[in-house]
């Protein structure tokens, strides 16, 4: 059985803000099944690029912000391929 795995980062643009920086919250989607999460982390709402889901630039900020997304996306990716070899799929 083949199961579909995703993960996506996305600002929390719908809160009033008085400054530039905007929450980040990720989504993991396994199987149309839905999850989301705060990634405890603000980026500047000018940096961030909706099509990659990263901060565009190459800005130590830009490339800081980045590590962080790919630091958490292979977590949940290691998380994810554990649960899978455990359930056998």
């Amino acid at each position: 059985m083949r199961s579909t795995f995703k993960v996506l980062f996305y600002l929390k643009r719908n809160k009033k803000k008085t400054q530039s920086a905007v929450p980040l919250m990720g989504r993991i989607t396994v199987n149309g099944t839905i999850s989301q999460f705060s990634a405890k982390l603000t980026v500047p709402e000018c940096l961030w690029e909706v099509r990659g889901g990263r901060a565009k630039g190459r800005s130590l900020e830009a490339d800081r912000i980045n590590r962080y997304l790919d630091n958490i996306r292979i977590q949940i990716g290691k998380h994810y391929q554990s649960i899978c070899d455990h359930d056998g799929y």
